[in-house]
């Protein structure tokens, strides 16, 4: 059920596009998977403000509730905090992570963690807890990716990997921040800017994911024509 929309340009680096969101037009991390999954969706629930529920988002809601508990453990080498709030101005991005393992390293230059009280060398690696599997597309990477741009302007340094944490499979899945995903990712963050300052929904089309959306009859695929989306296209256009 994606959307026609019109291509988002990247913004040059150095632009101001990128250094102009105070913590009040921050976008929640977690919606980004929305954005991904169905652009539809997303402005249903960020725009519109609509929310159903059904089996599968009650279940990762419950999995969400467990996660972001807030616990800290610490080992040898390894320390585990959930429930960080984590924020980006640069991209206008805010949320909060489910888990991030601190992992001390042997290498590497000595820093400084101010977030977490650490100092010396100390790599972040966020890990991300989906109910499910894996999917056949990104949305579950590229909300991990979003948390990595936090985590690098609050820190200072690169991150590299993270991983998704599948229950239903009960494995991570190791996720490399890549260029690629990286830019899927900003091009979809700037995408939702646009969106909530258009205050534009995007036209439904139906596919065969539909029928597990628990908006499906809020959004009505197949009622809406096509005229919807001849308009939209005309309202983003301006």
């Amino acid at each position: 059920m994606s959307a026609c929309l019109l291509p988002v340009t990247m913004p040059a680096a150095g632009s101001s596009l990128l250094s102009m969101f105070d913590e009040e037009n921050c976008i929640q991390i977690s919606g980004l998977q929305h954005l991904a999954f169905c652009k539809r969706q997303w402005g249903l629930i960020h725009i519109d403000q609509e929310w159903e529920e059904n089996q599968l988002t009650a279940e990762g809601r419950n999995l969400h509730e467990r996660v972001d508990e807030g616990y800290q453990e610490f080992r040898k080498g390894l320390r585990q905090y959930s429930g960080l709030y984590v924020k980006s101005l640069k991209f206008g991005i805010n949320g909060r992570t489910d888990l991030i393992e601190a992992i001390k390293s042997d290498d590497g230059a000595c820093n400084k963690i101010q977030m977490l009280g650490l100092e010396g060398r100390w790599s972040l690696y966020p890990v991300e807890f989906k109910r499910g599997k894996p999917k056949s597309y990104d949305a579950d990477y590229i909300q991990l990716c979003a948390q990595a741009l936090c985590l690098e302007e609050m820190t200072g340094t690169e991150k590299n990997s993270g991983a998704v944490f599948y229950w239903q499979i009960r494995k991570r899945t190791e996720v490399e921040f890549d260029t690629r995903l990286r830019e899927k990712t900003i091009s979809l963050i700037m995408l939702a800017h646009e969106l909530l300052e258009k205050g534009l929904v995007p036209p439904p089309e139906y596919a065969q994911h539909c029928r597990s959306c628990s908006l499906l009859e809020v959004c009505m695929p197949k009622k809406l024509n096509q005229s919807r989306l001849i308009s939209y296209r005309q309202e983003l256009l301006g």
